[in-house]
């Protein structure tokens, strides 16, 4: 064929079409390419971490137990959850010893009885959720308002109760002790064997003896100071996870979510995101939602209905020294136009024990990393034609 005659066929291919519907593809054609069949690699930026501490914050949503625990439930200096719980075993006020003498005038040995502190408090809670206790320490600490010391004995344990058998054990240092004039201190410190995850109860003094001098009061050592003589606890635990432990938390909001990819002007893409995991319970992650830029940091997060993500994903249990890795699969699309940069989402995760992992302890430096800060894009990118 000529040069010329191919030309005039070329603008002759345009009318031919618009006068025969069969030719005619302004209706029903498919508007959109596809590049990259295989797969490329393409950075999206990075996503802030899903620690157990930004889970804490979350605590308070949880029905029933939830604002309680979120109440009591702290972060020690080392980053481990934990929970502390203070309280009385014994006080009583100088004046009232006094008046509670058969005769105040001689020196006596005073029997106090029997006398019980309970502990724990929310502690105890703990087993409803398939939590336990580890770490835990008990301290004992006394205060003497007389300028004579005040020699005492006792026959005292403490109790540990839950889920399991009773554990009791000796206090052997409020068997025999003095109470130093003048003096708050703190007596022992128990630490209660690892073995041993169910919460301390209570602590028990029977026959509390107290040597007392004549006249009581007359040796407060400070009439306007403290006139309590006490032995009170201090108690504190870690928290670990159970076999049963099971923990659903809706609508997380990662920090630092930067995901420019609106430069690429994708329609949808696959993405495949490598996550490490060093909290010691299974991650399962579902439901991420892409979420509206604010327009003030008080304004209310929206999300973005245009945009869809379909990810499903379950992290296997880690620690800080041996990570799992899992790879998170995402499917991401524009339902109009193209996808926009991401600059927050929510998500939804479920906290489940590892079968067979056993007891360990919890921390909120602990959490869900993403690994790298690219990710591998497959199974190509469509972008529309305008």
């Amino acid at each position: 064929m000529k040069k010329k005659q191919f030309i005039y066929l070329m603008a002759l291919l345009p009318l031919m079409a618009c006068a025969n519907a069969e030719y005619d593809i302004s209706e029903g054609f498919n508007k959109e390419i596809t590049l990259f069949g295989e797969e490329i690699s393409v950075p999206i930026g990075s996503v802030g971490p899903l620690t157990l501490n930004l889970a804490l914050g979350s605590l308070g949503k949880i029905e029933g137990l939830g604002s309680m625990l979120e109440q009591y439930i702290k972060v020690a200096d080392d980053g481990s959850l934990c929970m502390t719980a203070s309280g009385n075993i014994y006080q009583i006020n100088a004046y009232e010893l006094e008046k509670s003498l058969p005769d105040p005038t001689v020196a006596q040995t005073w029997n106090a009885g029997y006398q019980t502190g309970y502990i724990g408090g929310m502690a105890s809670m703990l087993g409803l959720l398939g939590m336990k206790t580890v770490n835990q320490k008990l301290a004992i600490s006394v205060s003497n308002p007389f300028r004579v010391d005040i020699p005492v004995a006792s026959t005292a344990t403490y109790t540990c109760s839950g889920s399991g058998n009773p554990y009791t054990a000796p206090i052997d240092a409020l068997k025999s002790f003095t109470l130093k004039s003048r003096e708050t201190k703190v007596l022992t410190t128990i630490v209660v064997p690892d073995d041993v995850t169910s919460p301390i109860a209570l602590v028990t003094l029977s026959d509390l003896n107290l040597n007392l001098p004549a006249n009581p009061t007359s040796q407060i050592a400070d009439d306007t100071g403290n006139l309590i003589l006490s032995i009170k606890y201090d108690y504190s635990c870690g928290i670990g996870t159970g076999d049963t432990f099971s923990l659903p938390i809706s609508n997380l909001s990662p920090k630092d979510v930067s995901l420019p990819i609106g430069k690429y002007r994708l329609k949808k893409c696959e993405a495949s995101i490598e996550l490490e995991n060093t909290i010691p319970l299974q991650v399962s992650i579902s439901n991420i939602r892409v979420l509206k830029p604010k327009e003030s940091e008080d304004a209310k997060a929206e999300v973005d209905e245009n945009i869809s993500i379909d990810a499903d994903c379950t992290v296997a249990a880690g620690s800080p020294e041996n990570p799992s890795t899992t790879t998170l699969k995402l499917a991401i699309e524009a339902l109009d136009g193209t996808i926009p940069d991401i600059n927050g989402v929510q998500v939804d995760i479920k906290l489940a024990a590892q079968p067979g992992l056993g007891t360990v302890p919890l921390s909120s430096k602990q959490g869900v990393y993403v690994k790298s800060s690219s990710a591998r894009v497959s199974g190509g990118i469509t972008i529309p034609i305008e």
